[in-house]
């Protein structure tokens, strides 16, 4: 008998991922993170190829995993990375929001997968 069920994660509903608080707290643990911009599409990948769970979408159905370059549209030197990582001129928040849902909700996973003790605070 397994006693160490598998970790069950779910993606985090749009409107809760691109509310202010959730978006600044993801964006400034994504810059905090000690990974290139160029770094992030094989830490992605190799994070989710690792995961032993099950991951469902925010309704509880099950969710597939796309190709991370799908989802990057084959943007290898992630210049989209570089842009979402701005700060304004405060150097508090961010320069602009990004509306790539995706994206967001794959970093957003990464931190729920790799870092939980942090992801857990987003929605504080």
């Amino acid at each position: 008998m397994n006693h160490n069920p598998q970790p069950k994660l779910a993606l985090t509903d749009p409107a809760i991922l691109l509310s202010e608080h959730y978006y600044r707290r993801l964006w400034l643990a994504t810059g905090n993170v000690d990974i290139s911009r160029r770094e992030w599409l094989d830490e992605l990948a190799d994070t989710f190829r690792d995961f032993e769970g099950l991951i469902t979408t925010h309704h509880g159905l099950p969710f597939e995993l796309p190709f991370i370059d799908d989802v990057f549209d084959d943007d290898e030197e992630m210049r989209w990375m570089s842009y979402y990582l701005l700060a304004n001129v405060s150097g508090c928040l961010p320069r602009s929001r990004s509306r790539k849902i995706k994206r967001l909700q794959l970093i957003d996973l990464y931190f729920q997968i790799k870092h939980p003790h942090i992801a857990r605070h987003f929605a504080r």
